[in-house]
C-alpha cells in the first residue's frame, strides 16, 4: 500500500478555553452537584446555573468558595475568577472542595466602604486640604478612576529578623510604601 492511498484521520483539537469538564459543587448540607461548564466559566456563572438549576431566588449574596482542608483556609472565589484555574491550582492528592452558600457580606465593601477604611486611613497623595470628606473620596474611588491613598499601621516582619515591628505603610496607586519615620508621609 503506497503513502498516498493510507488516510488517517485525527480527532479535532478543540481550544482549550472551549473543552468542558465536570466539577463538583458542594451545599452546607455536604450533597453535592456535579456540573459540565466550559472552562472559562466565572464564579459568578457557577453561581447562577446552580442558581437556576436549583430554584433559588438570586438576592446577588450567593457565593463560590474555595474550601483547602491541608492548610485550613476557605476563600470566597471572586465572581470574576475562572473556576477552572482556580481548580488546577489544587494538588492531585488535596481533599480540596468547592462550596455553594450565601455570604451576606460579598458587595459589603461597596456598599459600606468606611467600614473598611475608616476616615482616619483614607487620603488622597495631593493634599484637599479638608475640601473633600473621605466619605466623598471613597465613593469618588469606587466609582472612578479616582485612588485615595489608605494609610495605616501594620505588622511586618524583617528579613532574617524573627520578629514583627509596628511600620505604618501607606498604599498608593504605585505600590505599597512605608514610613521609617513614625506616621510621616515622607518614605
Amino acid at each position: 500500500m503506497s503513502l498516498s492511498a493510507r488516510r488517517v484521520t485525527l480527532p479535532a483539537i478543540t481550544p482549550i478555553i472551549l473543552q468542558k469538564r465536570v466539577i463538583k459543587v458542594y451545599s452546607e448540607d455536604e450533597t453535592s452537584r456535579a456540573l459540565d461548564v466550559p472552562s472559562d466559566i466565572t464564579a459568578r456563572d457557577v453561581c447562577q446555573l446552580l442558581i437556576l438549576k436549583n430554584h433559588y431566588i438570586d438576592d446577588h449574596s450567593w457565593t463560590l468558595f474555595e474550601h483547602l482542608p491541608h492548610i485550613g483556609v476557605e476563600r470566597t472565589i471572586e465572581d470574576h475568577e475562572l473556576v477552572i484555574e482556580v481548580l488546577s491550582n489544587w494538588g492531585i492528592e488535596e481533599e480540596n472542595k468547592l462550596y455553594f452558600r450565601k455570604n451576606y457580606a460579598k458587595y459589603e465593601f461597596f456598599k459600606n466602604p468606611m467600614y473598611f477604611f475608616p476616615e482616619h486611613m483614607v487620603s488622597f497623595a495631593t493634599e484637599t486640604n479638608g475640601e473633600i470628606s473621605p466619605t466623598q473620596i471613597l465613593q469618588m474611588f469606587l466609582s472612578s478612576s479616582t485612588y485615595p491613598e489608605i494609610h495605616g499601621f501594620l505588622h511586618a516582619k524583617e528579613q532574617g529578623k524573627k520578629s514583627w515591628k509596628k511600620i505604618y505603610f501607606f498604599l498608593r496607586r504605585s505600590g505599597l510604601y512605608f514610613s521609617t519615620k513614625g506616621t510621616s508621609k515622607v518614605n
